[in-house]
C-alpha cells in the first residue's frame, strides 16, 4: 500500500485538495496529511514521516 504524504503550507490549496481527495479515493492509498499552516509543526515528527511516506507533495 502506497504510502502518500501532504504537506500543505498553504490554507485551502484547491489543487491539492482536489488531488488528496482523488488519491483518497482510491483505497490502495494510505493518505497523510501535514498543514503546517495550522500552529507550530512537529518538524521531528513530520522528518520521520516524509522519510517513511513513498512519495511527499508539498503545496
Amino acid at each position: 500500500m502506497p504510502q502518500l504524504l501532504h504537506i500543505l503550507t498553504k490554507p485551502e490549496d484547491a489543487l491539492a485538495q482536489e488531488i488528496i481527495s482523488k488519491q483518497r479515493q482510491d483505497t490502495n492509498n494510505q493518505v497523510e496529511i501535514v498543514d503546517v499552516t495550522k500552529g507550530e509543526p512537529d518538524y521531528k515528527d513530520l522528518a520521520q514521516k516524509i522519510f517513511a511516506a513513498d512519495s511527499v507533495q508539498v503545496w
